[in-house]
């Protein structure tokens, strides 16, 4: 990263290009008639107040450039009368505050970069640190920002409002969510939230909300990220369309979401209003009611395998090996709700809606919102023996009388295996487990399906 001293010296001498400060009174008075910046009113923000939040995770080749863009931001950009507030947006700490008066002399910059030498060099501080990443972080924890509880601390530092306008934020940093406290609503691999997450409670998800909760003051939340995160360009869609749905059930809005700083922090400076949800056509879909992660495919062809074409009806031959990756998938026709529950093994960790990654796979969900077009699977990418696979289907939700009915496909080394699968119950039990539910649940017989001669594992009720 630069000195202070040569990045302070870039930005005067741009300022000097665009403004005669020193020379001319009119301009320093920030005088729009004669060319100034006319900054010393504010309009749209309660209080004159940015804040600013950044990932303690930013990738060391680009530190240099979010420090250049918060240096001119406290020397040109910001209006007279406003404060400016830099916060750790993964540990919730403060970083450093700029108070720039509303005298006029402050249109200078020069005067800006000797008034603010201390905040700018706090700054600095923080970028150069080298910050260990928590215990259990995994692949993708770079610029991870904790966005929920960064808006509840917010709310904390401004327990009162008159609700006028809108609070600007600036975030610089990853919008993938990722804690390794709680892995399980990681976004990276893929990965986003259903909707069902805008209508949990905060105990049922960490982007969920509590009657009377919520942020003190809506934020206008302008986001800059580095690099491509995204597993394609679905994926970006999905976690900006999320993104987007859940600050406005804050009362705030997503008003700038790119991979370029330049054009976020222009968008923050001057606080531009953005694009609601609803006019990039993302509503919440009121049919999605549980909070699950769900997963966006790398290609179509991720899926042929359960949604194309049924397989010939002559089964093919049983495996001529019992070790390797495998899917399995489950498909149904009625409007209900079913889960899809798998383990390599009797000892390993069970992979299901609540638990969607493990070290041997993923789950992912495809939720439609029509009849006949559900379908969820779970892939084993690392191999495992498939006579020690398990798998069981539970009736989460909805009414069918006669019990649900529905298609299980494997694919097992390039070969696709097909048989059913049948639930008593003609009602949904919300996944509860345990010697009385028995009804609720049924175990796919893996080993009947692929052939292979090896006795399934004991009927159970849940595979908890």
């Amino acid at each position: 990263m630069r000195v202070l001293t040569s990045v302070l010296w870039v930005a005067l001498s741009l300022a000097s290009m665009t403004r005669a400060a020193n020379s001319d009174p009119a301009v320093a008075a920030g005088d729009p008639a004669a060319g100034g910046s006319g900054k010393d009113t504010i309009a749209g923000t309660a209080g004159g107040a940015f804040v600013v939040g950044i990932s303690p995770f930013l990738d060391s080749a680009v530190k240099d450039a979010v420090y250049r863009g918060l240096v001119r931001l406290i020397v040109e950009d910001l209006p007279l009368n406003t404060r400016l507030e830099v916060y750790d947006a993964f540990n919730l700490q403060s970083i450093t505050r700029v108070s720039i008066p509303s005298a006029k002399v402050f249109n200078s910059p020069k005067t800006r970069a000797n008034q603010f030498a201390l905040p700018i060099g706090e700054i600095k501080q923080f970028l150069a640190r080298d910050n260990a990443k928590p215990s259990g972080s995994k692949t993708g924890f770079d610029g991870a920002i904790r966005l929920p509880q960064f808006c509840d601390f917010l709310a904390q530092e401004r327990p009162t409002h008159d609700g006028s306008a809108k609070l600007p934020l600036l975030l610089i940093g990853s919008p993938l969510y990722q804690d390794a406290r709680e892995p399980g609503f990681s976004m990276v691999d893929g990965y986003f939230p259903s909707d069902g997450h805008l209508r949990a409670s905060r105990e049922q998800s960490v982007f969920g909300f509590n009657p009377g909760e919520g942020s003190s003051r809506g934020l206008l939340v302008y986001w800059a990220y580095f690099g491509d995160p995204w597993m394609n360009d679905l994926h970006r869609e999905k976690v900006a369309r999320f993104w987007a749905l859940y600050m406005e059930r804050r009362g705030g809005r997503l008003a700038s979401f790119s991979g370029d700083l330049a054009t976020v922090m222009g968008a923050f400076s001057s606080e531009a209003p953005g694009r609601s949800a609803a006019s990039n056509g993302w509503l919440a879909d009121p049919l999605q009611t549980r909070p699950e992660m769900l997963r966006v495919g790398r290609n179509v062809q991720l899926v042929d395998w359960l949604t194309g074409d049924a397989p010939p009806e002559t089964s093919p031959p049983p495996p001529s090996q019992m070790v390797g990756p495998l899917k399995i998938g489950i498909r149904w026709k009625e409007n209900i709700d079913l889960d899809l529950y798998a383990a390599p093994r009797r000892d390993a960790e069970t992979l299901f809606f609540q638990h969607p990654r493990s070290p041997e796979g993923y789950y992912f969900k495809d939720h439609r919102s029509s009849p006949g077009r559900e379908y969820e699977f779970i892939e084993f990418e690392s191999p495992v023996d498939v006579r020690n696979v398990r798998g069981f289907v539970n009736f989460y939700g909805g009414s069918c009388p006669g019990g649900p009915r529905g298609e299980v496909r494997i694919e097992f080394l390039n070969r696709i295996y097909r048989g059913t699968f049948a639930i008593a119950s003609p009602q949904g039990n919300q996944g509860r487990s345990g010697p009385s539910q028995a009804d609720y649940w049924t175990q796919i017989p893996v080993q009947e399906i692929l052939g292979i001669n090896e006795a399934a594992p004991q009927a159970a009720s849940a595979p908890r």
